[in-house]
């Protein structure tokens, strides 16, 4: 009968979830109801700094410090003795968040902070944290037979609440829920669960913390108040990711160095698991492997038909309105509406698929962050830029190549030393002794630095052997060609100073010859990628911002090999690429934004269901448009195991071409917050 009784609320829970409308949307926990403090009548002005008991509580302080001052001239022994303990624990406290802060830094940080009720001052700072990777399951050890009533329920909270904040001096009430007898689910601490609460000082961060009322030492949670348990923690594993089957480190306070001892536990524990305590005590404690087993049976059943929907929603094309057929089932579900729709429970979902990702590539998370954007560059700085040249290492050619056959379209004129020459033809060498050798006419020359500007704006370097996928030689470029000796970066990021050959040309012009996409994709991802690739050339175009691969010492801002930078592949591209020219016609006048300055917009061919954060990932601070996003342009290789992505080429595609989305949706779908303004 007991395993009955457990097999009927799982599904009495699952079938409530399926047919309940949305609560708490506003802090994306559906399916349940939560009675806010200001429902349950909390008293927000013993938060505040003018609330007089604090007042009597820093005379008590006070009071205590002037004791131990008087001790020291009454007596001195005494008073050192209780210096030494004072150090004592100031060591042994500072000794432990050193270790935890080496070992265990994703548990540790904060991400903001609030020191405002109403715009009046609170007497001790909120601080916030928004991944939360723990829920602990406490209890409040109340009386069993003084709760009869839901009022008697909010009279105790409200005693809770003062005792937690006045007493302990803990400014506010300890959990972040707090579950009655009857079911009901309740506020606790001030800021939601983001709020960092005050119960086990060590695991304090990263955790959520739910508290039952009663004693359960001798008694059973009710049937409700266990409903609404497994509800709500239901809830926030999916808002979380936080798969009730993994374990977790937990960190209790110890008689040795580091003082600290680390043990794990599942990622749903009680409040024992995470201080030394009996709590949530027997009855409670013991139904932990029952209530991670539900919270784990409800996720997977709500998500099953979505990703099965969703798999094949990334391997064919759907329809862009609901079909009329009431039989074809899988083309109604596979509209776009349908997607959109569905984004809130897609999100646990990419968290599962992140986290699974995390596990099998040995993930690791940055400890330390910075800056990516050095200077920001304005509407006014980018309409400069884009009248300058842009200078193009031309990777191929410098790495494997130590001889030149040169011709151009009518003349070429060299340049170098003090010496013009005009010729049709010509041979450059690289010596070994660090000089270029120039044959010219028969003459040979050399130099340090050449420069080579063509009459017809046409250069062909006769011996660079790679062509297009149509056979079309690109060995030809525009503008004009400079070989000198440059710093240079290898893909391997070796550092060496040595005789590069860069493309000169306006930048307008070198935008004409990028190839990030093709005719056989649609106008509008040739869109997108025209105003990215843009973007992302207009960022490092005034050197400020730094390019990894580019040296600081390096006279060019840009790279031709898509490894590095943006695929740039110079003349003939408009032979084999009409819809590119009418992406560049189309955008010719727009450019992103992000709060007023050019945002570096990285993007890649595919992704891995979804893409990183740059704060994940990249380590940056100042990039917050670069979200995680769910993407269906699914990498078959281990491609985006080194780029992580932030706009997939492959369901940027499909988004254009499956589900009629514009250029403008996908670009805020990938970068939100970025505007398209006009020039």
């Amino acid at each position: 009968m007991k395993k009955l009784s457990k097999l009927l609320i799982i599904f009495a829970l699952l079938f409530s979830f399926a047919i309940s409308t949305s609560f708490a949307t506003d802090r994306d926990l559906p399916w349940i109801t939560i009675i806010s403090r200001a429902e349950r009548w909390a008293d927000e002005s013993i938060r505040l700094t003018s609330y007089t008991k604090w007042q009597a509580i820093l005379a008590s302080r006070a009071a205590n410090q002037k004791a131990l001052e008087e001790l020291r001239s009454t007596n001195y022994s005494a008073y050192l003795k209780k210096i030494a303990e004072n150090d004592k624990a100031n060591e042994k406290k500072n000794t432990a968040n050193a270790y935890l802060n080496k070992n265990f830094y994703n548990d540790m940080y904060t991400d903001w902070s609030n020191s405002l009720f109403n715009w009046q001052s609170i007497w001790w700072t909120e601080y916030h944290r928004n991944k939360k990777t723990k829920i602990i399951i406490h209890h409040t050890a109340s009386d069993n037979t003084t709760i009869n009533t839901q009022q008697d329920a909010i009279d105790y909270i409200k005693y809770v609440y003062k005792y937690h904040t006045l007493t302990n001096a803990r400014w506010d009430i300890w959990y972040n829920f707090i579950i009655d007898p009857f079911g009901n689910i309740y506020e606790g601490r001030a800021g939601w669960e983001w709020v960092i609460w005050a119960h086990a000082k060590r695991n304090n961060t990263p955790s959520i913390w739910i508290a039952m009322i009663w004693n359960f030492e001798n008694v059973q949670p009710t049937k409700e108040s266990m409903e609404s348990l497994i509800r709500l923690t239901a809830a926030l594993a999916k808002k979380y990711w936080i798969n009730p089957d993994w374990t977790t480190y937990y960190h209790k306070d110890s008689t040795t160095s580091p003082y600290i001892q680390s043990n794990k536990n599942y990622t749903i524990a009680g409040h024992r698991d995470a201080w030394t305590t009996a709590c949530p005590w027997a009855n409670l404690y013991k139904l932990l492997p029952y209530i991670r087993s539900s919270v784990s049976s409800i996720i997977n059943w709500e998500n099953r038909e979505l990703s099965e929907n969703l798999w094949l929603l990334s391997k064919q094309s759907v329809t862009t309105t609901k079909s009329t057929n009431t039989t074809n089932k899988t083309s109604q579900k596979l509209t776009y509406e349908y997607f959109e729709s569905k984004q809130s429970k897609i999100t646990p979902i990419v968290k599962q698929l992140k986290s699974d990702y995390f596990s099998n590539n040995n993930f690791v998370s940055a400890t330390n962050h910075f800056e990516k954007i050095q200077w920001k560059i304005t509407k006014e700085s980018a309409k400069t830029l884009l009248n300058q040249n842009i200078n193009v290492l031309l990777y191929e050619l410098t790495q494997n190549y130590d001889e030149y056959k040169i011709s151009c379209d009518g003349w070429c004129t060299f340049k170098f030393d003090n010496n013009t020459i005009v010729a049709i033809s010509w041979e450059i060498q690289q010596w070994i002794w660090n000089t270029l050798s120039i044959t010219i006419n028969d003459n040979t020359y050399t130099t340090q630095k050449l420069v080579v500007l063509p009459k017809n704006n046409i250069i062909t370097v006769q011996n660079y052997t790679r062509k297009s996928y149509a056979w079309i030689p690109r060995n030809t470029f525009h503008w004009e060609l400079i070989f000198q000796k440059d710093y240079m970066k290898d893909k391997n990021w070796n550092q060496a100073y040595k005789y590069v050959v860069i493309n000169n040309l306006p930048s307008k012009e070198y935008m004409k010859w990028i190839v990030e996409t093709n005719d056989t994709e649609t106008q509008t991802k040739n869109d997108v990628m025209a105003l990215i690739s843009k973007s992302y050339a207009l960022f490092y175009m005034d050197y400020a911002n730094q390019h990894p691969n580019i040296p600081s010492q390096a006279s060019y801002n840009a790279v031709d090999d898509s490894d590095i930078f943006q695929k740039y592949v110079w003349a003939w591209l408009e032979k084999t690429l009409k819809k590119w020219y009418t992406a560049l016609s189309k955008t010719e006048n727009e450019l992103v934004m992000y709060n007023w300055y050019v945002p570096v917009l990285p993007y890649f061919s595919c992704s891995a269901w979804f893409t990183f954060t740059a704060y994940e990932k990249r380590w940056r601070n100042d990039t917050p448009y670069l979200q995680s996003r769910f993407d269906l342009g699914i990498c078959s290789d281990k491609n985006f195991s080194w780029h992580w992505v932030w706009l997939s080429w492959l369901w940027a595609e499909r988004r254009a071409k499956n589900f009629g989305r514009s250029y403008t949706d996908i670009l805020k779908y990938y970068y939100p917050w970025i505007e398209i303004v006009n020039l």
